[in-house]
């Protein structure tokens, strides 16, 4: 879609679509279609590594130890690493979410509401954004925190007119945002386009809060039962920091609780994704370090308690990391190198759907191997088949009259890629007149 765009400006009027991440867009169109994948995913990189400062920042403003926790469990968590090196929008949304969180801690702290960050906010909800537009769930996380603390300073009616000063550019960008997205979208012949939908369904959501969960603190090798303890033991914490009146107490409250409800009472489709809850898990790793860092300065056996836990958590996130990477997402280039070693000089491949089209021209681009994608007959030399999640491969297929033998399997990551096979023609070249096409 970046390479059709042309221009910095059809970033915006051209890519009518939910999965156009506009930023991550524009540095894409920067490096240029075949560019190598490191330079496509250099701005997640940047930024989500940028985002472990930041949330050092925000543990900085109690303590070096909360700051040293808070920057290790962002800096482990899968659900971070994995998205904070997809080229994809998520990274920069979350950047921009956490600055937010930085800055109204410490205006908080400050006490003075006539400073207020207003346009520092709204500067970052743009960009947030424009980066990814579930970063409106956090904007929704982040007013309702404003408008609770400015309503406990002043329990009168002096609370609304400062909330709305404080938030009214916020909610300025955030409309004007919106109305870019959608204008240029209904301007256009084809209107707003969505990939895969989804109905809503309750154990998807179920599904995917347990996989966000357990990808939040390296737990996705775990049983599925440790979910249930996962569940209760985020249902203390968020009782203890709102007992004791934490002052990032409702950020917690509205992402961690109040987005999935939210999510589940609309009947929001696609929620199945556990993506769609990252402002959730950013919530839930700064809950977790203010508990374990509050418990690593108690007495002894809290200390030590503690001290387990946030060793637990690391090295299965560092594990969860090392698995996660070993499969490189499902990554095509292999299917690009396994053609080549057969076909030096080019080939073409059929595939089933549209899916793996786009993944397999990049791939192809990168390495500068010229590839002929078909969906149709007469017989290809080489068959991509897309598989469901888990599922096995055939040894052989037949298309088009032609019979495949199996190649190379890849199996996706549990939050981003695709499991594929890749086949190879298994008839006498005689049969298929000369050399794998």
């Amino acid at each position: 879609m970046v390479e059709r765009a042309r221009t910095p400006l059809g970033i915006v009027t051209a890519i009518n679509h939910d999965n156009n991440h506009h930023l991550n867009s524009l540095w894409m169109w920067l490096v240029g279609f075949g560019a190598p994948p490191l330079a496509l995913r250099a701005l997640s990189i940047a930024t989500g590594t940028a985002m472990i400062v930041v949330a050092a920042a925000i543990g900085a403003q109690r303590s070096t130890r909360y700051a040293l926790v808070t920057a290790a469990l962002v800096a482990v968590a899968p659900i971070m690493v994995d998205y904070g090196s997809e080229a994809r929008g998520y990274m920069p949304m979350l950047l921009a979410l956490t600055t937010m969180v930085w800055l109204v801690l410490r205006w908080l702290a400050a006490a003075r509401d006539e400073n207020g960050p207003r346009w520092q906010l709204a500067a970052l909800a743009t960009l947030g954004l424009f980066s990814q537009l579930t970063m409106v769930f956090g904007l929704c996380a982040i007013s309702l925190w404003v408008a609770v603390a400015l309503r406990n300073r002043h329990p009168g009616d002096g609370a609304t007119p400062r909330a709305i000063r404080l938030l009214l550019p916020t909610i300025v960008a955030t409309a004007a945002v919106f109305g870019v997205v959608l204008g240029a979208a209904a301007a256009s012949p084809t209107g707003m386009q969505v990939g895969d939908y989804v109905a809503f369904s309750p154990a998807a959501l179920g599904h995917a809060l347990v996989v966000m969960v357990a990808a939040s603190v390296g737990g996705l090798a775990a049983p599925t039962w440790i979910a249930g303890i996962a569940i209760v033991g985020i249902a203390l914490a968020l009782v203890t920091v709102v007992r004791r009146r934490d002052p990032v107490a409702i950020f917690y409250l509205a992402a961690i609780v109040g987005l999935p409800l939210g999510l589940a009472v609309l009947r929001v489709g696609n929620t199945g994704m556990p993506r769609y809850f990252l402002v959730s898990s950013l919530a839930l790793i700064l809950l977790i370090a203010t508990l374990l860092t509050d418990g690593l300065g108690k007495a002894r056996g809290t200390r030590i308690v503690s001290g387990i836990i946030l060793a637990l958590i690391t090295v299965a996130g560092i594990r969860d990391d090392l698995s996660q990477a070993a499969l490189r997402r499902g990554d095509t280039g292999a299917a690009i190198a396994a053609m080549a070693a057969l076909s030096p000089s080019g080939a073409s491949v059929s595939v089933d759907h549209l899916r793996p089209i786009a993944t397999l021209r990049v791939a192809a681009a990168e390495r500068g191997y010229p590839l002929r994608i078909v969906h149709e007959c007469p017989a290809a030399g080489f068959l991509h088949v897309d598989l469901d999640d888990d599922a096995p491969a055939a040894r052989t297929v037949s298309r088009c009259a032609a019979h495949y033998r199996l190649l190379i399997v890849r199996r996706r990551a549990v939050l981003s890629g695709v499991d594929w096979a890749l086949y190879a023609r298994a008839d006498p070249p005689e049969k298929r007149g000369g050399a794998i096409r």
